[in-house]
Parts: C-alpha cells; structure tokens; sequence
C-alpha cells in the first residue's frame, strides 16, 4: 500500500468513526425521546466539522452511509440490551468538546445516564479479526505515565537506549546511501528523499524495521523484569492499556466487514467483565518485531512501537491493541 493509499485509508476512518459516534448517540436520544435536547447540546464547531465529514461520505464513500446508518442502530440497540434498560441524556465527548472533565472521562466518547449514575461509553468501530487500539502514548514517558511503580531511573535509561539506536539506524540509513550522518537529516530531504517509512525503499525499510525491533525488544525486558518482580502492580498497570484507565468505562466494539456487507459483530465489555483475564497473564516470546504481545485469559494486548509520522526523528509513539479471543 502506498504512503497516499495508506494517508487516505487513515482520513477514511477517521471520517468513519467520528460520524459513527455521533449516530450512535442520536439513536440513544432517539430511545429515550431527547433527540432535540441532544442536537441542541453539541457545540457549533463540531457540527460544522460533521457536516464536512458527511459531505465528504456522500461524494467519496456513498455506500457508507447505509452501512454507518445500520451499524450504529445495531450498536445502540446492543447497548440497551446489555444495559437492560433504556439510558438517557447521551453526551458526545471527544476533540471538539471542550470540558472540565477530560481527566475523569478517559477514554470516553459517549456519556450516557442510567438508573445507577452516569456511564462513559468507548466507542470502536472495527474491521473483523483485527487489533481494536485502545491507548496511544510517547515513548519517552510510556513506562513512567502507565508503570509509575518502576523507577524514575528505568525511564531515563530506556530514553538513552532509544538515542542510541536512533543514532544507529541513521548512521546504517545513510551509510546505505554512501553518506555519512552528521546528526541531522539535511542532507537525507536535500536529495529529496522521503522521511515517511511507507515510501522507503525495501533495503532501507528493513533498516528501519530492525530499529523498531530492537526497541521493542528491550521494552520486552523491561516489562517482563516488571511483571517478575512485581506482579501485582504490573497486572494492575494493564488496564489503562486496555481501554479501561476508569473502571466505569463500558467498552462498545462494533466489528464490521465494509467491503463484503457481511453482518456486523458487537461485543460489550465493562472492567468487571474482563477482570478475570487479569488472573492469566504471559508475556509471549518476542518475535523480532516492533511488537510485545502480552496473552491474558479473554483477550491479547499489544503494545506496539509506531513513528509518530517521520521516522527522522525520535519522537516515536507507544500503540496499544486489544483483540478479544471469541466466546
């Protein structure tokens, strides 16, 4: 796939998914006969971003509106059923939200009212036999934001370790191309060559790959000398990367295959019904890719090393990915 395949593919589903969340949460209001209060609370700057998307659907992608228009009414009436009653007063949450709230509401999209307080729902629209991404952090902070147990000093030292290798794959980069690498990407972009790792050539793919490796695998040793020496609190660290930083998040994945029409999946998750995984934990093997998979009773989590867009430079992001074993 092509760098521009690829830059589409991501605009698509973020098209895909913001116009998703937002029918859900109309079909909710729709439930429980608050569709005009729910129209009336969304902010005018997220409106207008919406109808852009939806302008942008009806000209480029016109099937998706029927599948959108389905899903969403699958997913709502899921979510009743799971709920065994009918919520009221559904509020979208997200980027064009501005609230007081944002640490509460963690992963949150939706936030709905039931009969026992209010509820944030994560919202997921996903292809079928996929990893559903859950949590997306800086590789510089990952073990002290989500492994705040480790010490300070684990960090700093894995910082270095990731300079070094950065400074390893530059030098292996250039030197492929009979440069020498004076510690900036200049002369790399003053020959026109491309800083996204879709456009490399395969050689100098493989470089960056094995550099990607390398720092995944020495974040195996480190969680795994965690996991050994405290398992307790490591246990207790993984369900931030899985999508539940707030034990009251209910997790909504919608699982879908656009292209075949075929039926969708839902599946419902709070934390009380996948706190048993948290029983069986193994970390697999590494493989001698950007990944560590960690294998739990119900589910696998991966914990993923991602340029944040150029690979030039060594802001490089953490991705984290549930798939859910089937029932």
């Amino acid at each position: 796939m092509s760098q521009d395949q690829i830059q589409k593919e991501a605009l698509f589903n973020e098209v895909k998914g913001s116009i998703f969340e937002f029918l859900v949460a109309k079909c909710l209001s729709q439930s429980c006969g608050q569709e005009v209060q729910f129209i009336q609370s969304l902010d005018q700057n997220y409106l207008h971003v919406l109808s852009q998307q939806d302008r942008m659907i009806r000209e480029f992608y016109p099937d998706l509106q029927s599948f959108l228009k389905q899903t969403s009414e699958a997913t709502a009436k899921a979510l009743v059923a799971y709920l065994k009653e009918i919520p009221t007063n559904p509020q979208l949450r997200g980027k064009f939200v501005n609230s007081s709230l944002a640490e509460e509401l963690h992963e949150a999209d939706l936030i709905i009212n039931t009969s026992t307080g209010p509820r944030p729902l994560s919202l997921k629209l996903n292809k079928k036999h996929s990893f559903v991404n859950t949590k997306s952090g800086g590789i510089k902070s990952f073990f002290s934001v989500y492994f705040p147990f480790l010490k300070t000093l684990l960090q700093q030292e894995f910082n270095q370790f990731v300079d070094q290798e950065f400074l390893r794959m530059s030098v292996e980069l250039h030197a492929l191309n009979d440069w020498e690498f004076d510690g900036s990407y200049s002369q790399w972009v003053k020959a026109g060559k491309s800083e996204l790792p879709g456009e490399l050539n395969p050689d100098e793919r493989q470089i960056l790959k094995e550099f990607y490796s390398r720092v995944s695998k020495k974040m195996h040793e480190i969680l795994t000398m965690a996991f050994e020496t405290s398992p307790g609190p490591f246990i207790h660290c993984l369900s931030a990367l899985m999508g539940f930083s707030s034990q009251e998040i209910v997790q909504i994945i919608c699982y879908h295959d656009f292209k075949s029409q075929g039926d969708e999946e839902i599946m419902i998750h709070s934390f009380e019904d996948v706190a048993n995984s948290f029983s069986k934990v193994e970390i697999l093997p590494h493989k001698q890719t950007s990944s560590v998979e960690l294998a739990l009773d119900q589910m696998m989590l991966q914990i993923r090393v991602k340029p944040m867009n150029k690979f030039t430079t060594t802001a490089i992001k953490i991705n984290c990915a549930v798939r859910f074993k089937p029932i």
